[in-house]
């Protein structure tokens, strides 16, 4: 049987041939490594991507250093990771609503836990280089892959029961506390400190049971998205227990709570454009309409050169419109939050700046007014130009997983380093 929307754009197919190439690439550079075969390109990975992500991960100190190479190279590998899986999902007929990016926020939390928890040296070395940027983003995908597929198994069996599938989501957070208590509980600051892990133990064994607790409160979720939010929340609630233990282990003099006033500014103006623009969403909605989404069918080009009543009620509402959508929203906040984040880091706090680019920003900033303030105008000025592109995008109906995943690539990229700058702040890490 044949998925809908089978055929591929173009731009997908070019953008999934490159991925294979480069992954062949990127492996074939590994196995050479491992063979002690010299060769220009396992010198060239190890040169400019391996060796500081293997090093920060060992020693617990943040982030690999990045540079012109890899930074291009992350982003690009990104927007191709992008466009490639919007096609895979649209492939396998997966919900392309908001619900969808809802259904995937408890795996940004996940991903900054993790990392926050690395900084503070509470994972052991065998898996402490998986949660060192931006090998962490690669990790959290395969467990967003693992809890997805589970979902999809259930969807496609249709005598599948909703207890089934909580019993599996269950097993799948069993596995992560496992994993992850394993490696915690032998990790340098705990056997340093003495850390008490009760914390960990008691969240660990309740986030077992979520998908029992919070059944009744996702029957809106389908399957897949309800098995990606319970594992992803499960596992965020197995690292909050960790940073529980690592705070309530720490003198009161090491914690610095004001930084977190970031987190309710910048949720503050997306509940604002949320607030803004929910009744321009709403009236589209009355009307079957998204902004920015064409009916099935029809090219861009189509929808410019016509004339109807729908076009005109999407034109007039749809700059309001977008504002209440999360994509939009969380998105745009995120790059606030971040830019608030780095810049009490470094003009308060003492930390510095590792991407190439923010750095040259903030060195330019510094140069000219003596402060690194000018980069919160940046990342202001960023999140407008995400709500200017989607209020001007139109994406054709078999491109709306394409739709959802710029969105959510702009929040990894904006929400999840600055939430992590903000809890490292707070933990003193």
């Amino acid at each position: 049987m044949k998925y809908p929307f089978e055929d591929m754009y173009d731009f997908e197919r070019w953008s999934t041939n490159l991925l294979i190439i480069i992954s062949f690439l990127f492996f074939s550079g590994i196995f050479m490594m491992w063979a002690d075969f010299e060769n220009p390109i396992s010198n060239f990975l190890s040169t400019y991507f391996l060796d500081q992500i293997i090093n920060e991960g060992t020693s617990g100190t943040g982030d690999s250093d990045y540079n012109l190479v890899n930074t291009f190279t992350y982003a690009f590998v990104l927007m191709l990771f992008v466009i490639f899986l919007s096609s895979w999902l649209r492939q396998l007929s997966i919900d392309s609503s908001e619900a969808t990016i809802l259904a995937l926020l408890p795996f940004i939390s996940w991903a900054v836990f993790g990392q926050v928890l690395e900084d503070a040296n509470m994972f052991d070395s065998s898996i402490s280089a998986f949660f060192v940027s931006p090998g962490v983003h690669f990790h959290t995908a395969t467990w967003v892959i693992i809890g997805g597929y589970a979902g999809f198994l259930y969807q496609r069996n249709n005598d599948a029961s909703n207890k089934s599938l909580n019993s599996m989501c269950s097993l799948l957070i069993l596995i992560q506390f496992i994993i992850f208590f394993s490696s915690i509980s032998e990790s340098s600051a705990v056997l340093n400190y003495q850390i008490p892990l009760w914390p960990l133990v008691i969240l660990g064994s309740i986030s077992v049971f979520l998908p029992q607790i919070l059944d009744k409160s996702l029957e809106n979720f389908t399957p897949i998205q309800k098995s990606a939010y319970l594992i992803g929340l499960g596992g965020t609630v197995v690292f909050l227990g960790a940073l529980s233990a690592y705070v309530l282990q720490n003198p009161e003099d090491e914690l610095l709570l004001w930084p977190l006033i970031i987190i309710p500014i910048s949720a503050s103006i997306a509940i604002l454009m949320y607030l803004y623009g929910k009744e321009a969403s709403f009236e589209l909605s009355k009307n079957g309409l998204v902004a920015g989404v064409l009916p099935m069918g029809m090219t861009e080009n189509e929808y410019l050169e016509i004339n109807s009543p729908d076009k005109e009620l999407i034109e007039k509402l749809r700059w309001k419109a977008v504002m209440s959508y999360p994509i939009v929203f969380l998105a745009v906040s995120g790059q606030i939050l971040d830019g608030l984040a780095t810049f009490v880091g470094l003009e308060y706090l003492g930390y510095s700046e590792k991407h190439v680019v923010s750095e040259n920003i903030i060195d330019w900033s510094r140069d000219n007014f003596d402060t690194a303030a000018a980069f919160i105008l940046v990342k202001v000025g960023l999140g407008g130009l995400i709500w200017w592109f989607y209020t001007l995008a139109n994406f054709e109906f078999k491109q709306q997983h394409l739709r959802l995943l710029v969105g959510l690539a702009m929040m990894v990229v904006g929400l999840a380093p600055g939430l992590r700058d903000i809890l490292r702040m707070a933990l003193g890490v």
